[in-house]
């Protein structure tokens, strides 16, 4: 919610609290907890796979304000455990990436951003390419070509009905990877070898041509996560991962400055992350403000170790005022 909402709320309540109060607090709870997003920043960058995207914000009033309102930039970074750290840079340049990722090695799922390209001219460093972005150019070809795309959607489903059923037995890494390989390898170089027909007829700039073009183009990369269980076979989770900014912008339309999108990335990355890990985020969040300033461990203090060493008794805590307000 914007604050002129949240202030109008409270107002109904009788409570009066001014939005730039409310601005200027979030700020300080957030310059309180950059050590905890610092940290959980460091805990991604350590990760041996990530996930990653992009997605653009308004910036009501730049630091120079004789250009008027511009476009800033989130990015999610995100590991298998759950860590969600998202970046905001005033440009779409690759510098944001690359410097965010100079100390990363392992594998990154994402798009075909040309911005990350540098990234993976590095040794310790492989691209996982994206087959849900693959299906999604076939799906807008359905207009233009709909029997062809039709095909190669059920050759997709296909694809993707293998790792339905390797969550649905819960299988371990290893045998995942096997599993990939023995029943999706077959399948996807069935699938390049009906690309490859189509490139040959359709026009390079149809819908067709565009989706055929595209996966061939990342073809590699995309067979890239047959090669080790741990990876998926897309960036889904970095994309539901910002979905809050997209249904946000609709709320509060946009950022009012710079100092405030950085504000934003420090509560939005634990927030998430306490969602992922399955705590109470308004438990964590309390909590931890009346520990940050005692508590030396500050792994204790992301949301993962504040499951482990401090959940229960707070929800023990709120459980007893909760039967001595109602009498149960």
């Amino acid at each position: 919610m914007p604050y002129y909402r949240i202030e109008k709320k409270h107002a109904k309540e009788g409570v009066d609290v001014s939005r730039s109060v409310m601005e200027r607090s979030v700020a300080r709870i957030a310059d309180k907890l950059r050590p905890l997003y610092d940290l959980l920043c460091s805990r991604v960058r350590a990760a041996d796979v990530i996930f990653t995207d992009a997605t653009t914000v308004k910036i009501a009033r730049p630091n120079d304000r004789s250009q008027g309102s511009k476009r800033g930039h989130v990015w999610i970074y995100l590991d298998r455990e759950g860590h969600h750290a998202y970046d905001f840079t005033e440009t779409w340049q690759k510098e944001g990436p690359c410097n965010w990722l100079a100390t990363f090695e392992g594998y990154a799922h994402c798009d075909g951003y040309k911005g990350y390209d540098s990234i993976f001219e590095r040794d310790n460093v492989t691209r996982v390419a994206c087959l849900a972005h693959v299906r999604r150019k076939f799906i807008d070809a359905e207009g233009s070509d709909p029997d062809v795309a039709a095909e190669i959607l059920a050759r997709i489903r296909g694809i993707y009905a293998i790792e339905t059923q390797a969550r649905k037995d819960e299988l371990t890494a290893d045998e995942i990877k096997v599993l990939r390989q023995e029943q999706a390898a077959p399948l996807l170089e069935e699938l390049r070898a009906r690309l490859f027909v189509l490139e040959a007829s359709a026009l390079p700039q149809s819908p067709t041509g565009k989706a055929v073009g595209y996966a061939l183009n990342r073809w590699d990369d995309l067979l890239v996560y047959l090669t080790d269980g741990r990876l998926e076979i897309d960036n889904n989770a970095a994309e539901r991962a910002m979905r809050p900014l997209g249904i946000g912008r609709k709320n509060w339309l946009f950022f009012l400055n710079d100092n405030g999108a950085d504000t934003a990335m420090v509560i939005l990355s634990l927030l998430r992350t306490a969602e992922a890990v399955g705590v109470n985020a308004l438990d964590y969040f309390r909590d931890v403000l009346t520990r940050i300033d005692r508590e030396p461990d500050l792994e204790k203090l992301l949301p993962r170790g504040w499951q482990e060493h401090f959940a229960d008794p707070v929800g023990q805590q709120r459980s007893k005022a909760l039967q001595l307000l109602t009498g149960k």
